[in-house]
């Protein structure tokens, strides 16, 4: 079975330049769709539950609630959609504190050109019903 409808993504950073950068790049996949952006750990969980997205893009670093205890929280409410940590602090610990709390991926920023793409379309697949 083909899926139809756009895969709708929910970016969640502080930064304007870098929620407006990733919204550009994603949406040059015509497959892909920025359903909307938050810019704190608590809009992110909230609109999560409002548009429930098919994949979440989360910084780590992000006011009021960092990206790890908003992924907690998205994963209990939702546990079957993805999340990716997009963070400039990608270390192993990181890394491992991500998937204790749900997160499937984690990208450096420093190396998104190289490795956003594959991250987010090996997430997508192995989410799939299809």
């Amino acid at each position: 079975m083909v899926r139809k409808m756009p895969i709708r993504i929910l970016i969640a950073d502080d930064s304007k330049m870098i929620r407006r950068n990733l919204r550009s790049f994603l949406e040059a996949n015509p497959n892909w769709q920025v359903c909307d952006e938050a810019i704190d750990g608590p809009e992110a969980v909230q609109k999560t539950k409002q548009l429930i997205p098919d994949l979440i893009i989360l910084d780590l670093a992000l006011p009021l609630m960092n990206g790890l205890h908003a992924a907690r929280e998205i994963s209990q409410l939702l546990p079957s959609v993805p999340i990716v940590l997009y963070s400039m602090y990608a270390t192993p610990q990181v890394e491992l504190e991500a998937k204790k709390v749900g997160i499937r991926a984690v990208v450096p920023k420093t190396e998104a050109a190289r490795l956003l793409l594959p991250t987010i379309e090996t997430v997508l697949a192995a989410a799939s019903p299809y």
